[in-house]
């Protein structure tokens, strides 16, 4: 079962971790292969895999990869918010409502809310472990796909901010009064104000970043909290802290990295939090004394500054920024972490 880890207050940051050596060959790395370019300067979305095919999906369009590039496939007159694979179609959440954008021929149809406001502004889009679409519009609530492909309401929470499913199939919705967790038919709802295991920092929810390990990273406007993933076997848990890096750090995407510990894509670059018991991250005991922990490294980028992080099924790291997407192997992905930093 989920549960978070509350309510440590004190700041990772990265402080004195510069420019470090962590190896005899450090400074003999071997150079990452060329990363594919991503024309149009816009902020990626998402990164999806439908069988072998590979897309971008950044604010206005579409991208598949094709022979050594990312090809337009499909440009959309209302930004992308969102954007999930099912299969051959591709869900595309927009400010103007859900747009199913075919993989073969890219003909979009749109798929209309049950609603007053059919096409809405789509701020939440992704499967469940039952493979049912999951709709959240901000200021109409959240909806869940049938079998007959229609949409029916699950939650009437008008504020909606974002939406993830984990892998003990709960559904999580993101608004600005708490987080709610649906887990079979019952839902719950932490906020501020909650009690025992109910409880969060902050009720303003901003983002919901699921990682590979089976972790939910809570992204509040004034903390961010995980949710950890069952079956852990590792001694990874990590308290509530008011911000990573530097405040107002905007915190993109985060992926594990077995052996090295978690790393982020942050609007101040990447930075990468080792691997640590847990009991290294709470103040001394016996005191109330908030001692900020230097615990943050900075990662040198490969190319641009990314937003976008995930591991693939070979265990390669795709990093996207607003104008390139770099691959890395598993064996690049140890040397880049271990690279001297500035």
């Amino acid at each position: 079962m989920l549960k978070p880890r509350l309510p440590l207050v004190f700041c990772l940051t990265w402080g004195v971790l510069l420019a470090r050596l962590l190896g005899p060959g450090a400074g003999l790395l071997a150079r990452p292969r060329p990363p594919y370019p991503l024309a149009g300067h816009e902020q990626p979305v998402a990164l999806l895999h439908a069988g072998q095919a590979t897309f971008i999906v950044t604010e206005h369009s579409v991208w598949q990869l094709e022979k050594g590039n990312f090809v337009r496939k499909y440009q959309s007159t209302s930004p992308v918010q969102c954007a999930v694979a099912a299969d051959t179609v591709l869900w595309l959440g927009t400010r103007q409502g859900v747009v199913a954008l075919g993989t073969r021929r890219f003909r979009a149809r749109a798929l209309p809310l049950p609603t007053a406001e059919p096409a809405g502004n789509i701020t939440a889009l992704f499967q469940d472990k039952q493979g049912a679409l999951w709709v959240g519009a901000n200021g109409q609530g959240v909806f869940r796909q049938g079998t007959d492909g229609q949409l029916t309401q699950e939650l009437r929470t008008p504020a909606i901010n974002a939406g993830a499913v984990t892998a003990d199939s709960s559904v999580w919705i993101a608004t600005n009064i708490g987080l709610s967790r649906k887990q079979g038919a019952q839902w719950t709802r932490y906020n501020e104000e909650g009690v025992a295991n109910h409880e969060i920092p902050d009720n303003i929810v901003n983002k919901l970043l699921p990682d590979n390990a089976g972790n939910l990273w809570v992204i509040m406007s004034d903390a961010i909290s995980v949710f950890e993933g069952p079956g852990r076997h590792e001694q990874e848990e990590l308290p509530t802290v008011k911000f990573l890096g530097q405040p107002g750090n905007e915190v993109f995407s985060v992926v594990y990295v077995r052996g090295e510990g978690r790393l982020f894509a942050t609007a101040q670059g990447l930075l990468l939090l080792p691997t640590e018991p847990a009991a290294s991250f709470a103040p001394a005991a016996g005191t109330d004394q908030v001692v900020p922990k230097q615990l943050l490294r900075p990662v040198p980028t490969p190319a641009g500054r990314p937003m976008l992080a995930q591991l693939d099924a070979q265990q390669r790291l795709w990093l996207v920024s607003t104008d390139a997407v770099s691959v890395l192997t598993p064996k690049e992905v140890h040397q880049l972490l271990h690279a001297p930093t500035l």
